[in-house]
């Protein structure tokens, strides 16, 4: 079947939609930089000229990357939408050089338009989104429990009760309290028993010796990883690091695009890379950095900007093809979540997230409830 044309007709995108919408936390989420009580989203709808519809969203986490939603929804509406208007949604070479020369960086906003596209063209198809990206590797998505930065005993149970629910690997932020964090990695440790992969995240928070010294202190409670120990831009405190614990060291907010990756590698700065989608700019971008980590024998996690049931879903059709994919996924924002914009949101049952076998991502948007959460 040539996947090109549908019915001998070329499809064009004829409309793009772009909408503010703010959803409500379940309870605060403290991490490093920030304490979050809702995420802003701007979800995007791209239909083509023969009325098919994609839906993509983006939730800027603006403390560290900047791209307030306000500031995604006016780059969509007047630099990146005249660039799609007429345009076959298939061709994304084409379209993400246009939109490159339209208006340089600004991620998120590209991601919100990303995720459209690849909904749109696998809606197109009337296939499942994953199809279009090398296929089911893996039957299942497995995911980490977050728990955020609280007191050690408020972490110990939280995390005895999402293992109880399935979890198998956790994470655990971290922040500049280097002692606090030692001592809830103790008491999770103590809590979960060592048949539990845990993880630590700083955020950006320790400096390379630092980092060092604290991770030495650290490894006797078997760390599965830490992650991003080091500021973004140090890609050598980075590299110093992971060359002197035991540990293996995860970049994550180093990676924003494919050139970051090759100096991530050239450089061994890192040991496993964090695809965080929504940062990288979406699927396009992301297939790109998979390849360079894959060519390097990097293994990746799929990371979360606490997307709702939008993002996560198209990141866990990324997470089933993906065959660089070694440990449990971030993949858990609609649990955060009191309400969002989707007919039926996604489920994670024993620590695994079921992707439905639906065309595109596998979620609907609800105009209702998308009209209800409108930010005014």
């Amino acid at each position: 079947m040539d996947i090109y044309f549908l019915g001998g007709l070329k499809v064009k995108i004829a409309k793009v939609d772009v909408y503010l919408v703010s959803t409500p936390f379940i309870r605060p989420q403290k991490m490093a930089m920030w304490t979050s009580y809702k995420k802003d989203h701007v979800v995007v709808r791209i239909t083509t000229d023969d009325g098919v519809s994609g839906v993509g969203e983006t939730v800027p986490l603006v403390a560290e990357f900047g791209e307030p939603v306000t500031a995604c929804a006016s780059v969509i509406r007047d630099w990146l939408t005249p660039t799609l208007i007429g345009e076959d949604p298939f061709d994304t070479e084409r379209l993400f050089e246009k939109m490159e020369d339209a208006v340089r960086g600004h991620l998120f906003a590209k991601c919100a338009i990303d995720w459209a596209l690849y909904d749109l063209m696998a809606r197109t198809l009337n296939v499942p989104l994953y199809r279009l990206l090398g296929g089911r590797y893996r039957e299942k998505v497995p995911v980490t429990w977050v728990v955020g930065i609280k007191n050690p005993e408020e972490a110990a149970r939280e995390a005895l009760d999402y293992v109880a629910k399935g979890f198998k690997e956790l994470k655990l932020k971290a922040g500049k309290d280097w002692r606090g964090d030692f001592e809830r990695l103790k008491a999770v440790r103590k809590a979960v028993g060592g048949a539990v992969e845990i993880r630590i995240d700083p955020n950006q928070a320790w400096g390379a010796g630092k980092a060092v010294n604290i991770i030495k202190k650290m490894e006797p409670y078997e760390l599965q990883m830490v992650e991003q120990p080091t500021p973004a831009w140090d890609f050598e405190g980075l590299a110093r690091v992971t060359k002197s614990v035991d540990v293996p060291v995860m970049a994550d907010e180093s990676v924003r695009t494919p050139h970051d990756a090759l100096e991530i590698v050239r450089m061994e700065a890192a040991d496993i890379i964090n695809i965080k989608i929504g940062k990288i700019g979406g699927l396009f971008y992301s297939t790109k950095i998979n390849a360079i980590a894959e060519a390097a024998d990097i293994p990746c996690v799929v990371g979360s900007m606490l997307e709702g049931n939008i993002g996560t879903a198209a990141s866990a059709h990324f997470a089933l093809a993906a065959r660089t994919l070694k440990f449990a996924n971030d993949l858990i924002g609609p649990l955060f979540r009191a309400d969002d914009v989707v007919k039926e949101p996604l489920k994670i049952v024993n620590g695994f997230l079921e992707v439905p076998e639906k065309p595109g991502i596998s979620v609907d948007l609800d105009e209702a409830k998308l009209e209800l959460l409108k930010m005014r």
